[in-house]
């Protein structure tokens, strides 16, 4: 009976981390290098990409992209609420951009990265292992 059920497991875990990698690649080809701007494509919505490679160390990439004109705030939080980094904090056109994201400094452990321009925020989680 536990072979049975450990098998379709597996299977399961196997495809969900075939189609995060996927994402993750296709995110990364999306942005190109870290700190660039592509205002090619741009469309109708705001998005915030999940961080990749997660989990981490020390360093990962953060994709987002904007599609109107605004000041654009990103920061890193921990688990407590306080700020522990401030990628962005400046007004950019619309695009696609790029930010790396050093935690050489920090212990390990899950952050928080939050994104904020004009009436748009998302937050998404990361982890850091040493």
């Amino acid at each position: 009976m536990m072979k049975t059920l450990i098998i379709p497991l597996i299977i399961f875990i196997v495809s969900l981390s075939i189609n995060i990698n996927a994402e993750a690649n296709n995110n990364l080809n999306e942005v190109g290098k870290a700190g660039a701007k592509n205002t090619s494509g741009i469309s109708d919505d705001y998005k915030l990409y999940q961080n990749f490679p997660n989990p981490f160390n020390p360093a990962t990439i953060i994709n987002y992209k904007i599609n109107q004109s605004g000041f654009v705030t990103l920061n890193v939080y921990n688990l407590v609420g306080q700020v522990v980094k401030t990628l962005v904090n400046d007004y950019q056109e619309p695009g696609t951009y790029s930010r790396q994201f050093d935690a050489s400094e920090l212990s390990a452990g899950v952050y928080l990265y939050k994104l904020q321009v004009n009436n748009f925020t998302s937050v998404k989680r990361m982890t850091l292992i040493k």
